[in-house]
């Protein structure tokens, strides 16, 4: 008989060795996406591109987005069939040691004058659209490892580690990355990151990732149908995807629309790199309490209801309060997104099946990057051509209509 419902984690590691190999990950996977959907939107915007130009970098979420379709494959190198052993070990750090390759040989080749912004801008977005392909990839193993060796106790916590995570990733990616950009130059900001990602793959090094139950070394072939199949992961993409609109609509516009608004890209730097980490953190921590508390489908909506208030508060100031107030409601923005996520998450991981849990919670992230694709290139032309208050103005319409969703069909599960 197949087993879908997720058991406990395996024995062999101990929570704190997880949860310092799960934040490391996460650091490592957000630094290439924050350089690339957060930095480069505002480097661009720094020199004079377009709202709509800096829109079209989220372009570079499509290796996140179409990874869902290589996943199985992964999986199925992770988990061997009739075999007791993992290897998402192997696949993580080879992944984070190769992206730091690709930024390092970038960084020295625009160190050495070879690579500018202006003249090799195509050959730049290849480089980081390899990077990002990487991790992408390796996010496969990446989430498997989380979902298997996190019990249902921990998943709080470990959600924590995996957003907060995230939001260092990002202050690593966007506002370190804009720091050192501002101050010694784009080239060394590339090195900066390269050495960054090899670190952060240290506690992953010191751990030895325990066989599999012999349950669930059976003789499965991961792969999407069977993902698809299940009632839980169709439930789990749907509000997913109603909980993520908002966001990704107006993720990538905070960094342009607070240089429109009169901060230097040295200030916006060091605005990401404090004010965004610090609530980005406090709003992941206080969601790893949330969800001791109210689990489930029931502390999404809550939380999402929350990022919905935020949203029309922006909307509501976007054109006439000051540059301290929409400081302010940027930074209570990114504390809400960090509710949301831990909260989100837990819930997706009890989603998942114990047979792939990588290709299952690959295929909700998946669906989330494609999520952000549209979402980063509808912001641009709305907030281009409509301004930037339509653009969150209509991300709360449709993050308040996603609560009542939400709430709904939770009401229904209970």
């Amino acid at each position: 008989m197949r087993i879908d419902r997720v058991p406990p984690a395996s024995p062999g590691l101990g929570a704190r060795q997880v949860l310092h190999a799960v934040a490391g990950i996460y650091v490592s996977q957000t630094v290439v996406t924050a350089m690339t959907t957060q930095a480069l939107p505002s480097l661009l915007r720094d020199a004079g591109a377009s709202l709509q130009v800096a829109g079209l970098t989220a372009l570079l979420w499509i290796p996140w987005g179409a990874r869902f379709l290589w996943a199985p494959v992964v999986e199925r190198w992770r988990l061997p069939a009739g075999r007791l052993e993992r290897r998402s070990r192997t696949l993580v750090l080879g992944g984070q040691w190769l992206i730091a390759a690709v930024l390092l040989l970038l960084g020295l080749a625009a160190l050495a004058g070879h690579l500018s912004l202006a003249d090799h801008a195509g050959l730049i977005l290849a480089g980081l659209l390899l990077a990002a392909l990487v991790a992408a990839t390796t996010d496969v193993a990446s989430d498997g490892f989380t979902v298997e060796q996190l019990a249902s106790r921990q998943r709080g916590w470990g959600n924590v580690a995996q957003v907060g995570g995230s939001y260092v990733g990002a202050m690593l990616g966007a506002g370190g990355f804009l720091l050192v950009a501002g101050m010694l130059g784009w080239a060394q900001a590339l090195l900066a990151a390269a050495l960054a990602i090899v670190l952060l793959s240290v506690p992953m090094m010191l751990l030895r990732e325990p066989p599999r139950d012999r349950a669930l070394a059976a003789d499965h072939r991961p792969g999407l149908l069977h993902a698809l199949r299940r009632p839980e992961v169709r439930t789990g993409l749907l509000l997913m995807l109603l909980s993520s609109v908002g966001v990704r609509l107006t993720l990538g516009m905070f960094g342009p629309f607070l240089l429109d608004k009169g901060l230097s890209l040295e200030e916006l730097g060091w605005f990401f790199g404090t004010l965004h980490i610090g609530a980005g953190l406090t709003g992941a921590f206080l969601g790893g309490v949330l969800v001791r508390f109210a689990s489930g489908w029931k502390v999404v909506w809550i939380t999402v209801s929350l990022k919905a208030c935020v949203l029309a508060a922006l909307a509501l100031a976007a054109s006439t309060a000051s540059l301290n107030v929409l400081m302010g409601l940027v930074g209570l923005m990114f504390a809400a997104m960090g509710l949301v996520w831990v909260a989100l998450y837990s819930a997706l991981m009890e989603q998942t099946s114990p047979l792939q849990s990588g290709v299952d919670f690959t295929l909700f992230q998946s669906a989330d990057a494609l999520l952000a694709v549209a979402g980063g290139v509808g912001g641009g032309w709305l907030a281009q051509h409509l301004g930037y208050g339509a653009c969150f103005g209509l991300a709360a319409a449709l993050t308040t209509g996603a609560t009542m969703l939400v709430a709904r069909v939770d009401s229904i599960k209970r």
